[in-house]
Order: C-alpha cells, then sequence, then structure tokens
C-alpha cells in the first residue's frame, strides 16, 4: 500500500478498521508474573544452572520488568538499577535502592529487599551450594554491582547465559495485545507527521518529532519508547540522529524512527518517505522501494521452524540485490531485526547471519532495511512482527512505501 498525496484505504485517525479491537488494556496480572517464574526455573533446572541474576536498569529494564512491575528510575545513584534474583529451587527476590524498597513492594509480589541487604541474601543462596549462576544483561550491569554479586557467591560461578532472553523471547497473549496497541499508537504518529505536512507551510525536524509524541501520549501511550529521531535532507543519510531545527524541504528524504511504549511495552518503527516527490531525484524513489521490498522478503519468507540466519539471508539479499550493499549496515551483515517487547531492544530473537535462534510462534521482534546515501538522504524501514503458526504478522500496519 503506497500513500501518496491522499491517504490510503482508512489510514487515519481509526487506523486501520477494527485494529483496535485487538487491543487490550488490561495490565499484566500478578498470575502471569508468578507463571513466569516457574518458566523461567524450569529452563534453570532443564539448562542445569542453579539459579538466576537478571539486572536491568531505567533504560533497559526488560530483564527485571519480565518478573514485576517495578521499574527503575533514572538516575546517577542506584536507583537506576535493579536485579532480579531465583534459584532453581527458591523463591524469588528483588533487589533494589533505599529510595525505592517502598515503591518496589507496592508492585511486586514476592519479596523486595534494598542492595544494602543483597550481599547477605546472596551469601545464604550460596551457602554450601556448587554450580553455575546465570546472568542477564551482562552487557550493560556496573563493575561495582557486578563485583558485589561475585563476592556474595562463595563457590558459585557466574556466568552470561541466555535461557531468559530465549524464554521471554516468545511473548504471552497479553503481551502481544500490549505490543500491539504500542505498534498502533506508533502508526499515528506517523500520521500526524503526514497530515502536519499536508499544510504545504514549513515545518522542522524537531517539530515533527514532537508532534509524533503528541500523537502517541494523547491516544493513551505513558510515554515514547525512545527519543524520537526525525532526520530530513542530507541529514537522513546519517544511520542515528536527533532532529535539529532544519525545515523540511521539498524533494527530501525523511528517515523517521519512533515508538510509542504502552503500559510498560514498546514499539519499535521505522518510517521514511519522499515529501513533494514531484521534487526528489529518482534515486530517492529507487531507495524508498529497496528498503521496502527487503522487509517485504521477510515479511513473505519467514515461519516458525527456520534459524534466525535463514530469515535474515532472505533480506540481506534483496538488499544486496538493490544495488545499495555499500550504503546498507544490514546488506553488510550487521543483522535485520531484534527482538522487541518490554525494551525497544531486546537480546533474542537477533535476525542475523550465524545466528542458529530456531523461530517460535509468539516470537516478536523488528524486521528493519536501513540505506543511507551521503549527498542523497536515507530512510530506515523497520516493521514489528510476530511468528504466527503459518508465517509472519505484522504488528504495526503503517505503510512503507510512503510518497507524499
Amino acid at each position: 500500500m503506497v500513500i501518496t498525496n491522499g491517504i490510503a484505504n482508512g489510514v487515519r485517525n481509526n487506523l486501520p478498521k477494527g485494529h483496535q479491537a485487538t487491543f487490550s488494556s488490561e495490565n499484566i496480572p500478578s498470575s502471569e508474573f508468578q507463571e513466569r517464574v516457574e518458566r523461567v526455573r524450569d529452563g534453570l533446572r532443564a539448562a542445569g544452572l542453579v539459579g538466576l541474576i537478571s539486572f536491568g536498569d531505567c533504560w533497559r529494564g526488560a530483564n527485571v520488568c519480565y518478573f514485576t512491575e517495578f521499574r527503575p528510575l533514572d538516575g546517577v545513584s542506584d536507583i537506576a538499577n535493579a536485579i532480579f534474583f531465583v534459584g532453581a529451587d527458591t523463591e524469588p527476590a528483588l533487589f533494589v535502592s533505599r529510595q525505592c524498597f517502598h515503591y518496589a513492594s507496592e508492585v511486586t509480589s514476592f519479596d523486595v529487599f534494598t542492595f544494602d541487604e543483597m550481599q547477605a541474601k546472596l551469601e545464604g543462596f550460596s551457602g554450601a551450594r556448587t554450580g553455575t549462576v546465570a546472568l542477564a544483561g551482562e552487557a550493560y550491569i556496573p563493575e561495582d554491582l557486578h563485583r558485589r554479586i561475585r563476592n556474595s557467591l562463595g563457590n558459585l560461578t557466574m556466568e552470561p547465559h541466555p535461557v531468559l532472553a530465549e524464554i521471554k523471547a516468545i511473548k504471552s497473549e497479553r503481551e502481544i495485545a500490549l505490543i500491539r496497541k504500542a505498534s498502533y499508537l506508533t502508526d499515528q504518529a506517523m500520521e500526524a507527521i503526514r497530515e502536519t505536512l499536508a499544510d504545504g507551510h514549513p515545518h522542522t525536524e524537531r517539530e515533527l518529532a514532537l508532534l509524533a509524541d503528541q500523537r502517541m501520549l494523547a491516544g493513551g501511550a505513558e510515554r515514547t519508547a525512545y527519543d524520537s529521531m526525525v532526520q530530513a535532507g542530507p541529514r537522513s543519510a546519517f544511520n542515528l540522529a536527533r532532529p535539529t531545527d532544519r525545515i523540511v524541504q521539498p524533494g527530501d528524504l525523511v528517515m523517521t524512527d519512533i515508538g510509542a511504549r504502552y503500559r510498560g511495552y514498546c514499539a519499535d518503527g521505522g518510517r521514511g518517505f519522499i515529501y513533494r516527490t514531484e521534487k526528489a531525484d529518482p534515486q530517492k524513489k529507487e531507495i524508498v522501494k529497496a528498503a521496502a521490498e527487503a522487509v517485504e522478503a521477510g515479511l513473505s519468507h519467514g515461519r516458525p521452524g527456520m534459524t534466525a540466519s535463514e530469515l535474515n539471508a532472505f533480506m540481506q539479499q534483496a538488499l544486496v540485490k538493490s544495488g545499495y550493499e555499500q550504503y546498507s549496515s544490514e546488506a553488510r551483515g550487521h543483522g535485520t531485526g531484534h527482538g522487541t517487547g518490554m525494551d525497544p531492544e531486546e537480546e533474542a530473537p537477533w535476525i542475523g547471519p550465524g545466528n542458529k535462534t530456531v523461530l517460535k510462534e509468539n516470537m516478536v521482534f523488528t524486521l528493519k532495511a536501513t540505506i543511507t546515501v551521503p549527498g542523497v538522504g536515507g530512510l530506515r524501514t523497520e516493521r514489528i512482527v510476530r511468528v504466527t503458526s503459518m508465517g509472519i504478522e505484522a504488528l504495526d500496519v503503517y505503510p512503507m512505501e510512503l510518497y507524499w
């Protein structure tokens, strides 16, 4: 579906008809959190692990928020951090800043302790045990906190392990409904940009990003999933950049990367468009089409049972075939998608070369194709999808080829 000067098939404020009927406004109930704990315990035992240390912070909270509604707060002190701990045969515990203790206790169904109490609790668990404790969040846990945990585990070893990432990659029906709503709000943000530019007046990157944020918040988003990006003209050739006061010009290629957070779940959406297409160089149309066709290749070929590497190959080959290989990190092997859910980017599944993760029903991730040509412009086309019993379903529905 292509949106040109008009608007396609009901894609307006009620985008699209029937879409909202699949949404759920219900928060994740305590029973589902308890089921997740049991699922992780089973996973630990199956992997021969004695426990799990799971780190999350205010920016990447999924490894903690999978088990509790508590999410750390932004700050330079320990309020930004949290640790979830569970043994293969013990009850779970949450460790947080002393300043967050009462808040965390209010929204958590199991015992909450302060970081001051963590050493004693972990030493009590380690006791005479031997074996390995899995660590989730090893890429961003602060060194001081990592050291304090290591020193509390006695004879136990602690090693990075994908057990949690693999479990939380498969979403429940409630999670999928919440991601679908976040995706709808993200689609609405793109529609806000289209409506604004349709008046023909000058508008800046910063203004368009703000209007997109306002539309998402007005629709029920609790916040944006990340800082919204709008880059126009030559700046659209930057892979990632914050918006500026540059006015969008006729003929510009415009890159957007925008997502909503709804009741703890995120959408990670990328779209690009040409503003005043009649003023655009033909190569810009080629770029829009090439990125969309690469994502379509993933949508068409994806299915349960294939590996992430196999899915990546279809999209990577489409980008190489387009002739834009040197201008696309995905074409050069960076990977064409990533898990998403409580964080915009989650560890699994990574849709990339060499990744042998087998795609399973109700895995949720993005499929993306970025093309950036210096001096011309670029875009990232990114679609949020889930694996079904038959193939791949898109959770966001806004068109991928946009010529305004």
